[in-house]
């Protein structure tokens, strides 16, 4: 999984992180209905409420050169500006991200990545829901039906955005990410990220729970001894991860 990959992901689930300052929304962006705006600017502030949060996601990955998507379960937490995936099936993987670096464990393989975070990237990466001054920052957005992405949902209680990226980096990657809110509480019930291979990754959230007074300890990634650790983006081949502990 690359860095903006990882990225897309955690733009799809929304953002937490972030100082306070910068997540305030400003003003309306040029071709945006007022309307809308408003809706956003409320759910913005029930987000901002949110201190920490824990769910089980079912990820769907569907591509071309494949007849059925591959399919992935585990459970998120998020405190902050950091967030723990551990993905239960149908490999055991973890991945930590916080606003300096992300870090991929694959168990079985006793193998660690770890990515720095991209400068400018930074809010993303560090931003697992959707806050709207990061993405006012990143991409332009729209409304659509929530049933594009669920059919059974209750248009009354949840809204859709369709964000188109604006910046560079991510235009290389990514065509479009679509996730549904529920209006009540901000939290993302699914999201969708299309990219420019034609590969359309969609996850879904369930059994949500927030404010439950998670600790940095609960975020903690456990790297067991004798795990190689390595940084594909620097060039390195790594080394023992014997000195890696447990780390953040």
């Amino acid at each position: 999984m690359t860095r903006i990959a990882i990225v897309t992901v955690l733009l799809a689930v929304g953002t937490l992180g972030a100082r306070a300052g910068d997540l305030n929304p400003g003003d309306k962006p040029a071709g945006v209905d007022q309307k809308l705006w408003d809706l956003m600017v409320r759910i913005d502030a029930r987000g901002g409420e949110i201190r920490d949060l824990k769910a089980d996601f079912t990820q769907e990955k569907f591509t071309p050169l494949l007849k059925r998507p591959l399919v992935s379960t585990g459970q998120i937490l998020i405190k902050g500006a950091a967030s723990l995936w551990t993905t239960d099936r149908p490999e055991p993987t973890v991945m930590r991200i916080d606003d300096t670096e992300v870090r991929l464990l694959y168990p079985k393989q006793k193998v660690l990545e770890i990515y720095k975070t991209d400068e400018k990237l930074g809010a993303l990466a560090a931003s697992p829901f959707p806050r709207l001054a990061v993405i006012k920052r990143h991409f332009t957005f729209k409304r659509i039906s929530p049933k594009e992405l669920r059919a059974d949902v209750d248009e009354t209680k949840y809204v859709a955005l369709r964000m188109t990226p604006t910046e560079p980096e991510l235009q290389k990657h990514i065509d479009e990410v679509d996730v549904v809110l529920e209006i009540a509480t901000g939290f993302v019930s699914r999201a969708q990220t299309k990219d420019t291979d034609g590969d359309r990754m969609v996850l879904t959230f369930s059994n949500i729970r927030i404010n439950g007074g998670l600790t940095d300890r609960d975020l903690a990634m456990d790297v067991p001894p004798g795990v190689k650790v390595t940084r594909p983006l620097e060039g390195d081949g790594g080394g023992s991860g014997g000195g890696e502990g447990k780390r953040k």
